[in-house]
């Protein structure tokens, strides 16, 4: 949520709350102005919990407010022992984030002297009009969908760029710009993306889906494991005939690569390349051995890499059946 729309909202919802307060004449009728302030929260779901356990942590206050009022009288002492008793408790029940809001409105009966019924009925309609007023304008939400996709699109094209430069590298060519740069750069737009992600889930109250969040967190899987190629990758330098098989392996996963892709075939060539592998003629040389070893390391690494990805669709595939 930008600042402007929060600050819109915030406006509309603020100003709603206090009208409807001066219409129904409740007393101290800014307080439901700033408790809509503090109920405008950046997702939906999270404005739904907050509004819920502040008007729970209101009842409870004003039970013990009244016990402590009726006895003790309506002084500062009284107020402090209100709260020796209030915060330990809303701290237990994790409705903390009604301490401030409830004891601005529990001051209200020190300042009018009563516990009465009617300050009793004013506090609690202050508290749910600046709730409800908030959750009002948090209903609508700017949605991210699109720019989230566009993110997941930018994501594969800076992952399909990585697994050419890989192939690249292994066919003992030069690239013209950082390999670890553009990795760090993937993560980072990861990261952001996932992010969005997390937001867009929270603003979903019916109908929840977490398929991005998972295949951004399967994307971030595969790109520990590219960081692991690319270390392994200054190790190999001896140019081989594998390292040849193994850079059209990378370019082909690159091709291949798109969100619908499951990796079925990609997984069956690396099944034929162990063979391969295996019954190749054996190294002569140390540094050929050592070159070898590391290739076959890198040829593991990406079988992974794959299943991963597999294993993405797999889960998907069973969601998919539960849901039918």
């Amino acid at each position: 949520m930008t600042i402007k729309i929060r600050t819109v909202k915030l406006l509309l919802a603020t100003l709603l709350s206090i009208y409807i307060a001066n219409l129904l004449q409740l007393e101290h009728t800014l307080a439901a102005g700033i408790i809509a302030i503090l109920s405008l929260l950046d997702t939906k779901r999270a404005s739904f919990i907050t509004a819920f356990k502040r008007l729970m942590s209101t009842l409870a206050a004003f039970s013990i407010a009244s016990i402590v009022f009726y006895f003790a009288g309506f002084t500062v002492p009284a107020f402090g022992i209100y709260l020796l008793f209030y915060v330990p408790i809303a701290y237990r029940y994790d409705l903390q984030v009604g301490i401030a809001p409830c004891s601005v409105l529990v001051t209200h009966f020190i300042g009018a002297a009563s516990i009465g019924l009617y300050w009793q009925i004013n506090g609690l309609l202050l508290m749910f009009i600046g709730a409800a007023s908030a959750l009002l304008f948090n209903t609508w939400m700017p949605s991210s969908k699109s720019e989230l996709e566009e993110n997941k699109v930018s994501i594969d094209e800076q992952l399909r760029l990585i697994l050419k430069a890989i192939s690249t590298l292994l066919c003992g060519k030069e690239l013209n710009f950082q390999l670890g740069a553009k990795i760090t750069q993937l993560e980072e737009m990861i990261e952001q993306a996932k992010n969005m992600a997390l937001t867009d889930y929270d603003n979903q109250l019916f109908r929840k889906s977490d398929y991005s969040i998972r295949y951004l967190q399967m994307r971030q899987q595969q790109l520990v494991l590219i960081k692991k190629i690319s270390f392994t990758l200054q190790y190999v330098t001896l140019g081989t005939v594998q390292s040849g098989i193994l850079a059209e392996l990378f370019f082909d996963i690159a091709e291949q690569l798109n969100e619908k892709n499951t990796g079925l075939l990609l997984l069956n060539n690396i099944a034929t390349l162990y063979k391969e592998f295996r019954q190749s003629e054996l190294p002569k040389t140390r540094e050929e051995f050592e070159s070898r070893a590391y290739l076959f390391q890198i040829l593991h690494d990406v079988e992974e890499l794959i299943e991963v990805k597999r294993a993405f669709f797999t889960d998907e595939d069973s969601m998919i059946d539960k849901k039918k």
